[in-house]
């Protein structure tokens, strides 16, 4: 004779189990690492032979800062790789004050999620080492605003995304990091220390420590257009940040926002300066700001991305170009030194929203989404036409999410 079974002891037994995997996974997230603030100085407007994904789900683990990098094994990744993602541009906050409906702030208000930016790209940051996007906004209740045309910013409580959204660290060179003057700029980076997300900019680079290996990322700032359009000492500051930190076997990567909004292909002085900083020792060099997806090149073996495009990005209400992708670079470690192996990409639409406007423009909801199959397929080859405009062009791509 069969027992009778006990449905409140199962049910017992569920809620137990449901409760001790919510907490492992609390305890697998990193605290990223901080910076100290410092003033801002600069413009006042301020061997991969192609492409691949190796993308593995596993399971959120512990990664590494400055005081615990040891080169132990992370949980659910090998630890002689590191992989190191970057996302392009990134506005949360107002547009001249503007918080209508469709603009950022009532968007994500209405959504109700902590990570609402990242949420559906979340699971690849989850899973590498360090990821890194371009904020091109501010954080402050400063009032007086720098002589320029649009002015970007949000509340102070928006540096909380970044962590929740597994985005461990934000690049402040551009040309909106001053939209409120000095004392926006401050706020700003007092309110990224207060989330506990480190920050870098001209002349403060972040370096930290991942497996053993150190990681250095240099930011820079150089547009044509919003009342930049001369390079300025810009190479000079960058050639002796590498030269200061570049070191046999550490990773030292370029972040550059520089060129003109919307061209299609980078300018001539871009690509060359891009190439000199390889040839001064940089691992990679990543490029945005003209709000599009531009080539990417592989240059002795190393990797220069001109432009990602725009990513959660609240600038604009309509997502005309709505082709972006992350770009991973991924190192092998051996004996305390790292070599690149590879560098990929997750394909992605800066919105998930597929509603349209009047005249059938994407609106958008500033939730970038990774893209599969047929779209994945066109953003590829967006990126692969656009790359062979130039002389070291990627010719290839190995492997591709959803493709």
């Amino acid at each position: 004779m069969k027992r009778r079974k006990q449905p409140f002891a199962l049910f017992l037994i569920m809620v137990f189990l449901s409760a001790a995997a919510v907490l492992i996974s609390m305890s697998s997230r990193r605290q990223p690492h901080q910076t100290t603030p410092s003033r801002y100085t600069g413009n006042r407007t301020v061997g991969a032979s192609g492409v691949s994904l190796p993308y593995r789900p596993s399971t959120s683990r512990n990664r590494t800062n400055d005081a615990a990098a040891s080169g132990t094994a992370e949980r659910g990744r090998k630890p002689n790789e590191i992989v190191l993602s970057f996302a392009g541009d990134c506005t949360f906050g107002t547009v001249n004050g503007d918080d209508s409906a469709k603009r950022f702030p009532s968007v994500y208000r209405r959504s109700g999620l902590a990570d609402y930016p990242f949420a559906l790209i979340k699971p690849w940051f989850v899973n590498d080492d360090l990821t890194v996007v371009n904020f091109e906004c501010t954080l402050t209740n400063a009032a007086k605003i720098a002589d320029k045309q649009w002015h970007f910013k949000g509340a102070a409580r928006y540096a909380f995304l970044f962590p929740a959204g597994s985005v461990e660290l934000a690049g402040l060179s551009n040309n909106h990091s001053l939209d409120y003057l000095q004392a926006g700029f401050d706020d700003t980076v007092g309110n990224f220390r207060k989330a506990h997300v480190p920050v870098f900019y001209q002349n403060v680079p972040y370096v930290t420590a991942i497996h053993g290996v150190q990681v250095v990322i240099i930011g820079d700032c150089t547009v044509v257009g919003e009342n930049t359009t001369v390079i300025g000492g810009v190479p000079q500051r960058v050639f002796s940040e590498i030269k200061r930190y570049k070191k046999p076997g550490n990773i030292v990567i370029v972040v550059m926002h520089w060129g003109s909004e919307l061209d299609r292909i980078p300018r001539l002085w871009q690509q060359a300066l891009g190439r000199m900083f390889i040839d001064a020792g940089a691992d990679a060099v990543v490029g945005h700001h003209p709000h599009i997806v531009q080539g990417m090149e592989c240059y002795k073996g190393k990797t220069i991305a001109y432009s990602l495009g725009n990513f959660a990005f609240g600038g604009n209400s309509l997502a005309r170009y709505p082709e972006t992708f992350v770009l991973q670079l991924h190192f092998h470690v051996k004996d305390g030194r790292a070599s690149a192996i590879a560098a990929s990409i997750v394909p992605c639409w800066i919105t998930s929203n597929r509603a349209k406007s009047k005249v059938g423009i994407l609106r958008n909801n500033y939730q970038p989404k990774p893209v599969f199959g047929k779209t994945a397929n066109e953003t590829v080859a967006l990126l692969l036409q656009r790359s062979a405009k130039l002389k070291y062009g990627i010719k290839t791509i190995n492997r591709v999410i959803g493709l």
